[in-house]
């Protein structure tokens, strides 16, 4: 995970994606977060990322959703936050 937050400090969200998508998909509490981020507007405007690669708010819960069932501390937090930006 380590090239993935070395992806996301200079703005490359896809490649971050592409390496965060693996460990996801393995069940990895601290990756499905992270997957949910590089999806979730909120995160997207923190760390200063707009333009091609967009948000999805129905990826970003879905990731958050799943991490969540594996076991992430964070994910809850991170989806109550989400939802209540789409209000």
């Amino acid at each position: 995970m380590l090239s993935a937050a070395k992806s996301l400090s200079t703005g490359d969200v896809a490649a971050a994606r592409v390496v965060l998508l693996r460990a996801a998909e393995a069940r990895d509490p601290k990756a499905a977060p992270a997957l949910a981020g590089t999806f979730d507007p909120i995160v997207l405007h923190k760390i200063g990322v707009y333009g091609i690669v967009g948000a999805d708010i129905s990826s970003a819960r879905s990731w958050y959703e799943k991490a969540k069932e594996f076991g992430s501390e964070e994910a809850p937090r991170r989806l109550e936050l989400l939802m209540g930006s789409e209000r």
